[in-house]
């Protein structure tokens, strides 16, 4: 009897928390437990969605819908993130300067070979 209590808080302990929790209306993406199983559809893409959450059901199950459509399959907590759409999508890489502020063209002589030059650039950016 001991163990078994000692098993159902190491287990209860590992759940999400209850305010991850997703309500009714909101937008999330549904992973493809298939997808990771073959290893022919290995660079697809393992989410679809997005989907409404349209009914909260018992043991972090939930109901999905998209659009007018009620999904029959139920899924679980697990398997759902939630989905971010992407109005005005930020870039992920920066904008790179051709001219950069660490380094003061004025400052590089331009009678030495490159050799010279990039010693002398890697002992001002030290």
């Amino acid at each position: 009897m001991l163990l078994q209590t000692q098993q159902k808080e190491w287990h209860d302990n590992k759940l999400l928390p209850v305010t991850n929790e997703f309500k009714i209306g909101n937008k999330v993406l549904l992973y493809r437990t298939k997808a990771e199983k073959q290893w022919s559809g290995k660079f697809e893409n393992k989410w679809d969605g997005p989907f409404f959450i349209h009914e909260v059901l018992d043991n972090r199950s939930y109901k999905l819908r998209l659009d007018d459509k009620i999904l029959a399959k139920v899924a679980h907590r697990d398997c759902l993130k939630h989905y971010y759409s992407r109005n005005n999508p930020e870039p992920l890489i920066p904008q790179i300067s051709i001219h950069s502020p660490l380094v003061n063209p004025e400052d590089i002589p331009r009678n030495l070979e490159p050799i010279v030059v990039i010693e002398q650039l890697s002992n001002l950016n030290t």
